[in-house]
C-alpha cells in the first residue's frame, strides 16, 4: 500500500474515532446516556433525564437533536425560552452545554478543513510520485538500451 493511501487511512480513522467519541460523549453531557426522550400521553417530553423541567409551564424546547441510523434519539439539546430567568441553574448548565457543543462543532469543522487540505496535498503528491515513477522507468529503459549498445559495439 502506498504512503499517500496510508495517510488517507489515518485521516479517515481519526475522523471515525472523533465521530465515535462524540456519539458517546455528547449524550452523557446532556444526560441521555441511559435514557431516551419520549413523548408522554400528555404530549410533554419524558422528564426521567433530569434535564427537562418538572413543570411543563416552564416552556423548555428542543434546541437541537440527532438520531442514530435506527431513528432513535441519541443526542437532544434542550434550551429554555428566552423569557426564562437567566440566573436559573439549568439555564446556566444548558448554556455551558451549548458552548461545548458549539466548540465541538467548530473543532470538527476545523478538522474537516485540515482533512480536505491534507487530502489535496496527498493527491498532489500522488500525481508527482506517478510522474517520478514514469521518469525512473524511462531512465532505466535508456540505461538498459545504452548497456545493450555498448555490448554490441
Amino acid at each position: 500500500m502506498s504512503v499517500p493511501l496510508l495517510k488517507i487511512g489515518v485521516v479517515l480513522s481519526t475522523m471515525a474515532m472523533i465521530t465515535n467519541w462524540m456519539s458517546q460523549t455528547l449524550p452523557s453531557l446532556v444526560g441521555l446516556n441511559t435514557t431516551k426522550l419520549a413523548a408522554e400521553r400528555a404530549g410533554y417530553p419524558d422528564r426521567s433525564t433530569g434535564v427537562l423541567p418538572a413543570n411543563p409551564e416552564e416552556s423548555w424546547q428542543v434546541y437541537s437533536s440527532a438520531q442514530d441510523s435506527e431513528g432513535r434519539c441519541v443526542c437532544t439539546v434542550v434550551a429554555p425560552q428566552q423569557s426564562m430567568c437567566s440566573r436559573d441553574a439549568r439555564t446556566k448548565q444548558l448554556r455551558q452545554l451549548l458552548e461545548k457543543v458549539q466548540n465541538m462543532t467548530q473543532s470538527i469543522q476545523v478538522l474537516d478543513q485540515r482533512t480536505q487540505r491534507d487530502l489535496q496535498y496527498v493527491e498532489k503528491m500522488e500525481v508527482q510520485l506517478r510522474g517520478l515513477e514514469t521518469k525512473f522507468r524511462q531512465v532505466e529503459e535508456n540505461h538498459k538500451q545504452n548497456i545493450a549498445k555498448q555490448y554490441k559495439g
